[in-house]
């Protein structure tokens, strides 16, 4: 496990070469009219890990922005979704059989610290990251899905560009501080969750890539329409 939490204090450093790589290959429009009204968040499945109102699947019609209300909505939404409590409990089967993320041990109790861990981080992450931060920059915290018209390379370099990269609420790039800001004051401050003796800046970097890491995979989910294979039983398509 050394080995990997080498490789995860080591994705901020990657993540600025993207950032730079980012700013000189982004510089397409999103399909983001600031003319046309703001629109209701799209309904999803009920009980899903990838609601749809993240992410814009049709990229080729114009949307309108969204509000900052609405940006609040999709986080209140991510907060209370049904699957979160399926979220915290997967990551914290993952730490305790690994004995990864924060030294809690592995009896039981330290398996309910873990829930509570990784549960306050699934509530403080959509607060910030989709929320809060793209709130105050005027950032559009959706995924733009590429589709299947571009071929397989770019859509993963898009997806992982995206990252870093992301488009302003009148549609013109600009650096993804949901992310590169929200992901690290939800890692900042899940170290109020941790014992003192414990709280590192290795800590807190792992928690940070983690972060990153979850995100590519669900914007992966999004970008190659991959909900179909992982939509939970009695999930149904919204309107």
């Amino acid at each position: 496990m050394a080995g990997l939490r080498w490789l995860l204090q080591g994705v901020p450093f990657s993540l600025c070469i993207l950032a730079g790589i980012a700013s000189g290959v982004l510089r397409a429009q999103a399909p983001i009219d600031p003319s046309l009204s703001s629109a209701p968040l799209p309904r999803s499945a009920h009980f899903t890990l990838f609601p749809g109102y993240e992410a814009v699947e049709n990229t080729r019609i114009p949307v309108p922005p969204l509000t900052p209300r609405q940006k609040f909505a999709i986080a209140y939404r991510k907060i209370f979704a049904p699957a979160l409590p399926i979220d915290a409990l997967a990551v914290s089967g993952w730490d305790q059989a690994t004995n990864f993320g924060p030294p809690f041990g592995q009896e039981w109790g330290a398996f309910g610290k873990r829930v509570a861990y990784n549960g306050a981080n699934c509530v403080t992450k959509p607060l910030f990251a989709i929320g809060i931060v793209p709130a105050a920059f005027h950032q559009d915290p959706r995924y733009f899905r590429l589709g299947p018209d571009s071929h397989v390379a770019k859509r993963v370099r898009w997806v992982l560009l995206s990252q870093v990269a992301a488009f302003s609420d009148r549609g013109t790039m600009m650096p993804n501080y949901g992310k590169l800001l929200g992901y690290g004051l939800s890692s900042a401050l899940s170290n109020a969750y941790m014992p003192a003796q414990n709280v590192s800046m290795g800590h807190t970097m792992e928690g940070y890539s983690i972060k990153f890491g979850v995100s590519i995979g669900v914007d992966m989910v999004h970008e190659f329409n991959l909900v179909r294979f992982v939509r939970l039983p009695g999930s149904h398509k919204g309107t």
